[in-house]
Formats: structure tokens, C-alpha cells, sequence
């Protein structure tokens, strides 16, 4: 295998590794605030946060969470969503660099 061969396949990884990453603090983060609306199945919302074709089941959520407001959320439940958003963050940082180092790497080895 050639170096951008070898490069290609890191950054595929790294991509891969930001995504699901990222649709787990999805779902953590969803699951959290749903149960502290109080809405029914909290880790039906959660999946259907972190699913969906153009980010449509978080649209979807947030859309319908607006009639529950937020009941019992500790200050504990605060900060660990906090925390995930900011894992959120970095992930997409990495789905992003992977994808970029990705497709330059793929163009070198076809151009």
C-alpha cells in the first residue's frame, strides 16, 4: 500500500470514530433532557435524536419538548450535559478533520 492509501484509511477511521461519537452524546444528551421533561420513553427520543436522515429526529425533538418544560434536573444532570456537549464539540471536530484528510487523501491517490 502507498503512504495516501495508508493516510485515506486513518482518516476514514478518525471520521468514523467523530460520527459515532458524536450521535452517542447525541442520544445521551437527549435521553437526559427528556427525562427530566418527564416525557414518556426517554430512550425512544434519544434514538430518534441521534437517527434520522438531516438531523430530522433532533428537529423533531426539540420541536416537541417545548410543551414539557424542564421539571427535575439537578444540578448534577446539568453539568453532565454540559460536558457531553462539549464531547459533542471535539467529535464533530474530529468527524470534520477525518473527513477533510479523507477526501485529500483519496484525490491524490486518483489525480
Amino acid at each position: 500500500m502507498r503512504w495516501n492509501q495508508i493516510a485515506a484509511v486513518a482518516s476514514g477511521a478518525i471520521a468514523l470514530v467523530g460520527a459515532i461519537c458524536t450521535a452517542w452524546q447525541i442520544y445521551q444528551m437527549t435521553v437526559s433532557d427528556a427525562k427530566a421533561r418527564g416525557l414518556k420513553h426517554p430512550k425512544f427520543w434519544g434514538f430518534w435524536a441521534m437517527n434520522g436522515n438531516n438531523s430530522s429526529g433532533l428537529i423533531l425533538y426539540l420541536i416537541g419538548r417545548r410543551k414539557y418544560p424542564v421539571q427535575n434536573m439537578s444540578i448534577e444532570d446539568q453539568e453532565k450535559i454540559e460536558t457531553r456537549k462539549k464531547a459533542a464539540g471535539a467529535a464533530l471536530v474530529f468527524m470534520t478533520l477525518g473527513a477533510i484528510g479523507f477526501v485529500i487523501n483519496i484525490m491524490r491517490i486518483y489525480i
